[in-house]
C-alpha cells in the first residue's frame, strides 16, 4: 500500500537531482523460491532491513500530525515457500505528534525477503484499520501465493533511471508500481524537528503509483545504508525524525546484525 494515507502539508526539505539518463524499461523477474538461499539477510543498500531498527516518520496534516513507526522485527513468516522478515508498521494521527495507543489508526505487518541477486521482494501484508480502539482487517491485506497474488519487488538490486516494476501483485487488492526517476540524488533535510538533519548523497528517487488508486502518487528518496528518508506527495512531505534500535544517535545507521 502507499503510506501514509493522509493529505500532507509542505515541510521544509530540498532534493538536488544530478542529471542521469533515463531509459524507460519494465523489469520483470520470474519468481522462484529456490532463488532465496539467505532470504533474511536483507542488506540491499537502498533498503536494508536489520532487526531491531526503527524508523520514525512524521508530517503535519490539516488535522494536526501524523506519525509512522516502521520497525524491523526479529519475527519471520514462511510465505509462498520463502522465509520472510516481518516489518511492523504503525500509523498514528492526532492534534499533536504522538504514538499513544489512542492515536493508532493503522496497524500493519509487511513481509520482505531478499533473493540471491540482491533484490528485495514484497510478499504481502496483514493490514488493520484501527478506529476507536478496534482493529478490523482492511481490504488491502494480501499474501503471495493466495488468491492469485504474486510477490512483488520493493527494491531492485541495481536500480537505474527508467526502471519500472511491480511492488504488489494482488489482483483487485494491491497493484502498486514504482519507477526510478533519478539516481545520484542528493537529499537535504532542513526541518528543525528532523533528527538528525543533514545531507545524504548518492540516493535514488522513485515514483510510486497504483492503477487502483488513481491520482495517489508518491515520490520517495532512498539513500545508501539507510533506506527511505523522504516521501513527497502532491500536497506535502514526510521525513525521518529519528532512528532508534541501538543505532548511533548522530547518524542514520542501522544496528549491527545479530
Amino acid at each position: 500500500m502507499l503510506p501514509p494515507r493522509s493529505k500532507l502539508w509542505m515541510a521544509t526539505a530540498a532534493a538536488l537531482l544530478l542529471p542521469s539518463p533515463v531509459l524507460a524499461r519494465t523489469i520483470s523477474i520470474p519468481f522462484s523460491a529456490s532463488n532465496f538461499s539467505h532470504p533474511l539477510d536483507i542488506d540491499n543498500t537502498y533498503f536494508p532491513l536489520v532487526p531491531g531498527t526503527t524508523l520514525t516518520y512524521k508530517a503535519e496534516t490539516k488535522d494536526g500530525c501524523e506519525v509512522d513507526v516502521f520497525t524491523v522485527t526479529n519475527q519471520t513468516r514462511v510465505i509462498d515457500g520463502v522465509t520472510t522478515r516481518v516489518i511492523h508498521d504503525q500509523a498514528f494521527e492526532g492534534e499533536t505528534c504522538t504514538t499513544d495507543p489512542s492515536a493508532l489508526v493503522e496497524d500493519t505487518q509487511d513481509y520482505h525477503a531478499q533473493d540471491n541477486a540482491g533484490n528485495v521482494w514484497y510478499f504481502g501484508e496483514d493490514s488493520f484499520n484501527c478506529p476507536l480502539f478496534t482493529c478490523p482487517p482492511s481490504n488491502g491485506s494480501w499474501l503471495a501465493g493466495e488468491n492469485g497474488a504474486l510477490p512483488g519487488i520493493v527494491m531492485l538490486a541495481h536500480p537505474n533511471s527508467g526502471d519500472t516494476y511491480f511492488q504488489e501483485q494482488a489482483p483487485d487488492v494491491a497493484q502498486d508500481q514504482a519507477s526510478v526517476t533519478s539516481t545520484g540524488v542528493t537529499v537535504t533535510l532542513k526541518r528543525e524537528d528532523a533528527f538528525p538533519p543533514g545531507t545524504f548523497a548518492n540516493c535514488i528517487k522513485t515514483k510510486e503509483f497504483s492503477v487502483l488508486e488513481k491520482g495517489s502518487t508518491e515520490f520517495k528518496y532512498y539513500c545508501p545504508d539507510i533506506g527511505n528518508v523522504l516521501v513527497e506527495e502532491h500536497h506535502g512531505t514526510v521525513l525521518i525524525s529519528e532512528l532508534t534500535g541501538g543505532a548511533d544517535p548522530l547518524k542514520f545507521r542501522t544496528v549491527p546484525k545479530q
